[in-house]
């Protein structure tokens, strides 16, 4: 399991691919705020996390992957107002 301690707002989140996602928006109970286009806020479980590093978070799903559990449930999906 990555270190995510060292998760900091802002950082680029990207997927196993390196597929740029969005950016940390924060972090609230054990998930990942992930900021996405056009202002919305995903939640991603801090249990997908698979690598921190100085610059970037790394997901252990694809996009596609990342985007299905979103869709279905397992990520939220909120709106900034």
């Amino acid at each position: 399991m990555a270190d995510t301690t060292l998760i900091r707002d802002n950082m680029p989140v990207v997927d196993c691919n390196g597929v740029p996602l969005g950016t940390v928006g924060g972090l609230d109970a054990g998930r990942l705020r992930l900021a996405v286009a056009g202002g919305r806020m995903c939640e991603i479980a801090l249990a997908d996390v698979s690598l921190v590093d100085d610059d970037k978070v790394t997901l252990q799903t694809t996009r596609d992957e990342t985007m299905a559990l979103m869709r279905s449930g397992e990520g939220r999906d909120h709106t900034e107002a």
